[in-house]
């Protein structure tokens, strides 16, 4: 079979998609628009390297006029440097091509007076696209809800491609726990070059975060009348995944102690300095690894960050000790991140030869876990709930109180008191 061309500029990409404003007959089509973006040619210029897909929508007003309406899809498709590449295009375009049929359809029967075709033929596969994207446009998040949401449908694609919304019911349901309990693999490690890790299962909290999703993604079917009602529901709690708590990685202060004294000797890798700072700190990986000189302010109190998170787009300001700030290289630009550490899975590897060195080789640890022993060191500190969830960025304080869960020494100071009253 002959390769597919690769469309390599934005006007490529939008001929090759067909996404030129041509209405002819339809109510709805798909145009393409370029992204500018902060990259600049030999003149100085910024040039586009993306295209933005919009849905362009006529509506009639209802004084035999129609209104023309434009609204972003949040799908972009990359300038075509591989075939991977463009298999991404393809997917994300087919996705939106199809609600985008769906919905052109749906007008034409009711300008003729005839109600909507049912949707329950709609791909499962191509739903939770939709829902994902949908997410995407309203929070801007391309991690949380909507990378949880592709996932799910890589999931799908690989269990049953071919679910349809009308054809779910509560045996599909019980098939696909059954598929992520004995067969699903985690897909993350599909991309590492370490073959004893190709294999590795989904642990009992993917599987359960999957379910919920899909959950979720058939409650908003239910609520677009695309099914009549949601087969999740018709599950026994003891068919459903459970979320196992206390599973979360995190090192004691001993063991951090261990590794301010350890030295990093794997090359430049600022792996030390970076891990530490979010230890003291409780940042993310995503914000650790885009901090700045300039984001650090100055009051009363002390030196603080004033951010906003990647992933939840939220400000964040917390209060930087001095353990951390002694961790910021001398060299440190004001405009550039403090620490490059380049892919999350390069850095895992470097940390642990380092923890290795420190003989922490127990379980499994990586850049994450330092903001799990952030969480964990100042509840054992006795720092108040409230206190520990501003600190981290959480929205909801029922997220900090997971970390409370698993700590043995709070549960043991509570024995205490017990004893004191008592003994």
């Amino acid at each position: 079979m002959a390769r597919k061309a690769l469309f390599k500029s934005v006007e490529a990409l939008i001929e090759g998609y067909g996404l030129i404003a041509k209405r002819g007959t339809r109510k709805v089509y798909l145009v393409g628009r370029p992204l500018r973006k902060e990259i600049v040619n030999e003149n100085g210029d910024r040039v586009a390297v993306d295209v933005g897909v919009s849905l362009v929508r006529y509506a009639s007003t209802g004084s035999g006029k129609e209104r023309r309406k434009r609204v972003s899809t949040g799908v972009i498709l990359k300038i075509e440097t591989s075939e991977a590449v463009k298999r991404e295009n393809e997917e994300k375009y087919n996705a939106q091509r199809v609600e985008c049929d769906a919905l052109n359809t749906d007008l034409i029967r009711l300008d003729a007076n005839f109600r909507p075709a049912p949707k329950n033929k709609v791909l499962l596969i191509d739903y939770v696209d939709k829902v994902a994207n949908k997410a995407l446009r309203d929070t801007g998040n391309k991690r949380s809800m909507y990378a949880t949401l592709g996932s799910l449908k890589k999931h799908i694609g690989i269990f049953d491609k071919d679910a349809r919304m009308g054809k779910l019911d509560r045996q599909w349901c019980l098939r696909f726990i059954d598929y992520l309990k004995h067969g699903a693999l985690n897909l993350n490690y599909l991309r590492t070059d370490d073959e004893r890790r190709k294999e590795l299962p989904l642990s009992q909290n993917s599987q359960n975060r999957l379910i919920r999703n899909l959950n979720y993604v058939l409650n908003e079917a239910v609520k677009e009348k695309v099914i009549v009602a949601n087969s999740m529901s018709l599950l026994d709690r003891k068919e459903k995944i459970k979320y196992k708590p206390g599973t979360r990685s995190f090192l004691t202060e001993d063991e951090v102690k261990k590794l301010m004294a350890t030295p990093f000797n794997h090359g430049s890798h600022p792996v030390k300095e970076a891990f530490l700072f979010s230890v003291f700190t409780g940042l993310r990986y995503s914000d650790l690894t885009r901090i700045c000189k300039k984001d650090f302010r100055r009051d009363d109190i002390g030196t603080y960050l004033s951010i906003k998170m990647v992933k939840t787009k939220e400000p964040l300001k917390i209060y930087v000790p001095a353990s951390a700030l002694k961790l910021i290289p001398n060299t440190a630009n004001e405009n550039k991140p403090l620490f490059y550490l380049g892919r999350n899975e390069t850095a895992n590897k470097c940390l642990k030869k380092w923890l290795t060195d420190a003989g922490i080789t127990d379980r499994p640890i990586t850049f994450h876990s330092a903001r799990h022993s952030a969480a964990t060191l100042l509840l054992n500190a006795g720092l108040p709930l409230e206190v520990v969830a501003k600190q981290l960025g959480h929205e909801k304080i029922s997220t900090t109180q997971i970390y409370a869960k698993i700590l043995d020494k709070s549960q043991q100071a509570a024995s205490n008191v017990i004893d004191e009253m008592f003994g």
